[in-house]
């Protein structure tokens, strides 16, 4: 063969080629051959993989006990809840670590997406207290509580952000009522991240002075499992 002949040949070649992976490359794609990237889950999902878990405040406690308080954390989905309409609820249940079965408060949250891209979660009070008490412990039981089991805390929404981490936000001006300690209104903040979150809420008098809630930094809750307490799951 000769040299031109050879440079003939390469050239047929590089055209082959040219013409051949172009289709292949369609081919491919046609056939699911190069998967598409995944899409982002909806903000209120995102925020909902954020709160649902076992979370304590145990090392925050024994770094600085005078103030803070060791507490327990249990939130969990529940599924098809009547307090739902369409948007993921939530069961929320705190207690002192050394009293778990003496909840001080007790929640549903309703998550919903704002036209913005935000999640506002909607904080509802079940009207009695001993009935959902320890309910984590079967979720499908809570969605039966329905409009008329609970009373929404109205002013206390909390409006969520997305942060490079993870989400944040607070309630908004002073209408979330509280006469807790002589208070007339409470504020919270929140902030959650994978395996951790912030909550730091706080109550004000008339005159806009604090008297409850910590005066110097937010509660810091670490989550423990994904599900339940662990001796639940035994």
């Amino acid at each position: 063969m000769t040299a031109g002949e050879s440079l003939g040949t390469l050239g047929a070649v590089k055209r082959v080629a040219r013409s051949v992976i172009p289709a292949a490359l369609l081919l491919a794609a046609s056939f699911g051959g190069f998967p598409a990237p995944a899409e982002e889950p909806a903000p209120v999902e995102q925020v909902a993989a954020l709160l649902e878990g076992t979370f304590d405040s145990r090392a925050q406690a024994e770094s600085d006990p005078k103030m803070f308080k060791a507490v327990r954390l249990v939130a969990v989905r529940v599924p098809k809840s009547r307090l739902g309409d369409g948007s993921p609820v939530l069961y929320v249940e705190q207690a002192l670590l050394a009293t778990p079965d003496r909840p001080y408060r007790q929640r549903f949250y309703r998550l919903e997406e704002t036209a913005d891209g935000g999640v506002i979660s909607r904080v509802f009070e079940p009207k009695d207290l001993l009935a959902v008490s320890g309910k984590w412990r079967d979720p499908a039981d809570l969605a039966l509580f329905g409009p008329g089991d609970v009373t929404e805390r109205i002013g206390c929404a909390v409006r969520l952000k997305k942060t490079d981490d993870g989400w944040a936000g607070g309630t908004e001006g002073t209408n979330c009522p509280s006469a807790l300690a002589g208070a007339r209104y409470a504020e919270s903040d929140v902030r959650l991240s994978p395996g951790r979150m912030e909550s730091w809420d706080r109550g004000y008098d008339v005159q806009d002075r604090q008297v409850w809630g910590s005066p110097v930094r937010p509660y810091v809750f670490e989550r423990r499992s994904t599900g339940m307490p662990a001796e639940a799951a035994k």
